[in-house]
């Protein structure tokens, strides 16, 4: 059955063609098969223009819509054209099929265009988009002129460092012209040496998006350099990224920060002169017994050497060594409260640090205030350094001493604590654990509260001009020498009823358990005839400007085997250096004139780069602040007995033969 209809439908065979209905108005036939075919051409030519728009404008969004559309403007052209046909030729079949498959797409279309329509009418007018490029362009040039006129100096880059603009402000801060910034690598303005900076500044950017406030250096045309905070985003645009860069100018800010660390370091040098004068007296006292002992010991010496009792010079000698151990000793500390010298922490024992500087304190702060020890007998140790604790209990007695203008007691107590949240609960910053607390309490005026809010301020004094009394400005290092450490400070006080200071350090256990090991006792010394000759046989090199510690130094190591060549100064000494073709050692004073014995070190060590080095001093000044001691590289401070000079030689002198030998 099926086949006889779809043969019914498609044979035209016994169907009447349509302009067969037409032929009692002929016309009518003509404008039927002229208009249809009119509407068929137009239709045909309608999907060939959308074909060629579609093709074009590959960025529409709505682009399979364009040819949806195309089909059905087809479809139906293709209609008008089989109406035409069916004017002579029944092919009614073929039409019923085109008709359906246009009614097919038709509603198709007509669903996606429903569905379209509400982003269609979305779509801005011609009147709107003018509107719209036109704002386009007037904000790019705003924001093109808020860049140019930026009174923060601004940058851009690319991807690669490259600068793609700048602004006026950044233009006046480095001097430049435009034509000399554009198309440039950043790097080209950095100071020389801060390449690597630059490149580890844009990868760290390009990984994390953003850098915020970091302290860079540009350099002038004019040569000058100039300190910037610098802040960068990364922007990322269709394919491409580029960066924003802002710098604010900080060149004058550390000026005066650095005048201001000047200026508080002369203070606080000014404030260390005027103690270490309340201690001139004591000092003299202290150096000329020294000196006196020294003195008489050689008199004796001399007196018995011409009777003939060469055998009682032995005691006379113990005594001078014995008196100038104590000078060296009070050098050095005067020396470090003046931070004169390279200062570490280490585990120190504050009850043994107490006891040395006793007397020291007691010359301080004078007969009229009885100073009273309360050591805590622990073996906790304290992580700090000791030369800045020496500095800070001498500011503190000196405080007290002010304190009690008609005499008073001190006292100073030493014990081990350990805290928890709980004994810490006013600061936050404060870690609970294990610390060794010095504890110094006078009793003098006290302190009002608001002079004990104030007391730690670096620049605070209750002094009045010309006036040696009140609180000094001792305070203020104390403080930061302490939270440097990784401790805190209490202060406790009343008016009228005496002031503590509590100091609050850390204590090292690992050092606690390893000064409880007994420590190895050196023997008898052995003759010289007995020792193993390390060092006869070897060249060393002494440079010493005060001719009676060189002489002094080389006749010492002549005596041990040593071949010793001398330099007066360090040119001459680093001559001698390099023209030795064999040399062992250098023995170098630090003070030298002219090139000192650290730059002579130095270069020694570009000629021989494995020769070892023995650096002596009395006062190094600020020579060795920046300089790292290299393997086989040591320091001596004069004061020294010559055997222990020549027994420091034999070891660096054995440690460097070891180090020499072959592998086998």
């Amino acid at each position: 059955m099926f086949d006889k209809s779809a043969s019914w439908l498609l044979d035209p065979a016994g169907l009447t063609p349509h302009g067969f209905c037409l032929l009692w108005q002929p016309g009518l036939i003509w404008t039927y098969a002229v208009s249809d075919a009119g509407i068929a051409l137009a239709y045909f030519t309608i999907p060939a223009a959308l074909a060629v728009f579609a093709r074009r404008r590959s960025d529409l969004a709505f682009r399979p819509m364009v040819w949806l559309f195309a089909g059905f403007i087809l479809l139906c052209g293709t209609t008008h054209l089989l109406d035409v046909v069916t004017l002579w030729v029944p092919a009614y079949g073929a039409e019923a099929v085109v008709k359906a498959a246009t009614a097919i797409v038709s509603i198709v279309t007509a669903i996606a265009l429903w569905q379209l329509l509400p982003r269609a009418l979305a779509l801005p007018s011609p009147a709107q988009l003018r509107e719209a490029n036109e704002a386009l362009r007037e904000s790019e040039a705003r924001h093109r002129a808020s860049f140019i006129h930026s009174p923060v100096p601004m940058h851009t880059l690319d991807g690669n460092g490259v600068i793609t603009g700048v602004s006026e402000s950044w233009l006046a801060l480095l001097g430049y012209a435009e034509a000399d910034a554009i198309g440039r690598p950043l790097t080209d303005f950095k100071p020389p040496g801060s390449d690597g900076r630059a490149a580890d500044d844009l990868k760290r950017l390009m990984t994390d998006g953003q850098i915020l406030d970091l302290e860079r250096q540009f350099q002038r045309r004019d040569g000058g350099i100039v300190s910037v905070l610098m802040s960068a985003r990364l922007e990322h645009r269709k394919q491409t990224d580029w960066i924003v860069c802002v710098l604010i100018d900080v060149t004058e800010r550390r000026r005066a920060e650095r005048a201001l660390r000047a200026s508080e370091e002369r203070l606080h040098q000014s404030q260390k002169m005027e103690t270490v004068g309340r201690l001139t007296g004591g000092v003299a006292h202290d150096f000329n017994n020294m000196l006196q002992v020294v003195s008489g010991c050689l008199d004796l010496m001399e007196r018995r050497i011409a009777q003939g009792r060469p055998r009682e010079v032995d005691r006379y000698l113990a005594s001078a060594r014995t008196a100038l151990n104590s000078g060296a000793g009070l050098t050095s500390r005067m020396l470090a409260f003046a931070r004169r010298q390279a200062l570490q922490p280490m585990p120190i024992e504050p009850d043994a640090l107490l006891h040395g500087m006793e007397n020291l304190i007691r010359r301080g702060i004078g007969p009229e205030v009885k100073l009273e020890l309360r050591t805590g007998g622990g073996d906790g140790l304290a992580l700090c350094d000791a030369n800045q604790l020496e500095s800070a209990l001498l500011n503190l007695t000196l405080n007290a001493r002010d304190a009690m203008p008609e005499g008073g007691r001190l006292t100073i107590a030493t014990r081990e604590r350990t805290l928890t949240l709980a004994d810490i609960p006013d600061d936050d910053d404060v870690a609970p654990g294990a610390y060794v607390e010095i504890a110094v309490t006078d009793t003098g005026c006290g302190m009002t509260p608001d002079v004990m809010a104030r007391a730690f301020e670096p620049f605070f004094t209750t002094r009045p001009i010309g006036s040696g009394t009140g609180l000094g400005l001792g305070l203020s290092q104390v403080y930061g020498f302490v939270r440097q450490s990784g401790g805190f400070v209490r202060l406790e006080s009343e008016p009228g009823a005496g002031t503590t200071v509590r100091l609050f350090l850390p204590r090292s256990e690992v050092q606690r358990a390893a000064a409880k090991q007994p420590r190895p006792t050196a023997g008898p010394a052995k003759p010289a005839a007995e020792r193993a000759p390390e060092a006869a046989g070897r060249t060393v090199l002494v440079v010493d400007d005060e001719d009676r510690v060189r002489v002094m130094i080389a006749e010492a190591l002549r005596d041990i085997g040593c071949c010793v060549q001398e330099a007066e100064d360090g040119l001459a000494g680093l001559q001698l250096a390099r023209g030795l073709e064999k040399l062992d050692l250098l023995v170098t004073d630090i003070g030298l004139p002219g090139l000192n014995g650290r730059k002579l070190a130095q270069e020694a060590r570009r000629a021989k780069p494995n020769l070892p080095i023995l650096l002596i001093t009395g006062y190094a000044g600020t020579a060795l602040e920046e300089m790292e001691l290299a393997p086989g590289m040591e320091i001596m401070h004069k004061p020294f007995a010559l055997h222990d000079l020549t027994a420091r030689i034999r070891v660096m002198m054995d440690v460097s033969a070891r180090s020499a030998m072959p592998l086998r």
